[in-house]
């Protein structure tokens, strides 16, 4: 199962005050420690995307039953939902892989990756490892395409004769960069030129063979773009939802 969660940020900082409390108290501080006004509202967005899309992945997933040890009775998830405070709100933990990748404390079995960019945030709850970017437009650098795309793509990019149409294609190629980067849980510390965006194919190819699936997220804007790269056992994605926060 794949899902993905798209959330329009503008307006909620008209709400700023009311739902950052609505957050756990651990992710409330983090917030509002940021010093810039838009990284808390990004925060704040991402906090309340995640809640939202892992109650709706909870209620729907195939996999939210597990068998208590010594037990004939199944604990359902869907039943049991989220953890919660004494407060009422959602008790999100996270821990860490080896190299840095973090995962749901509580539900280790279910995979996620969160972004967001400008005024939009994306997050993919998956059965398998999963990864997701969303990139604002802030127009096509040929100095970037050359430093950190691999030759397969700098040609696919200098093949190109309208503007608008190479800047499309470097923001595709960024964001499926970027979410498969985060799908390795390798960041930064993976060489961006080792493996390349198949846009056609849907396919992520490195050290010449398909390490992944890659799809373009259509935001229907001109000014956001996103991508996702997943596990090859997963296929499709089973739902895309825009989701009010």
């Amino acid at each position: 199962m794949l899902n993905v969660y798209i959330a329009d940020l503008t307006g909620l900082e008209e709400s700023y005050e009311e739902k950052v409390n609505m957050l756990h108290q651990s992710r409330a501080d983090k917030i509002k420690a940021y010093k810039m006004p838009a990284d808390r509202i990004r925060g704040l967005g991402a906090g309340l995307l995640m809640e939202k899309g892992l109650e709706d992945y909870l209620g729907k997933s195939s996999i939210d039953a597990t068998v208590h040890e010594n037990s004939d009775v199944n604990f359902s998830r869907e039943t049991a939902g989220i953890p919660r405070d004494k407060e009422g709100r959602y008790i999100i933990e996270y821990a860490y892989g080896p190299q840095g990748k973090p995962y749901l404390k509580d539900y280790p079995e279910i995979h996620f990756s969160l972004s967001h960019s400008g005024n939009m945030a994306v997050l993919a709850l998956s059965a398998k490892e999963v990864g997701i970017d969303v990139q604002e437009n802030r127009g096509y650098s040929e100095r970037i395409a050359k430093r950190f795309y691999h030759d397969k793509e700098v040609k696919m990019l200098e093949n190109l004769d309208s503007v608008s149409e190479c800047e499309k294609l470097f923001y595709r190629i960024w964001t499926g960069k970027e979410a498969y980067i985060k799908y390795t849980g390798k960041g930064m510390g993976q060489e961006l030129r080792s493996f390349y965006v198949d846009i056609k194919g849907e396919r992520i190819w490195g050290e010449h063979k398909e390490v992944a699936l890659y799809k373009n997220i259509v935001l229907n804007s001109e000014v956001y773009f996103c991508s996702i790269v997943f596990d090859k056992g997963l296929q499709k994605i089973d739902k895309i939802i825009k989701m009010h926060l």
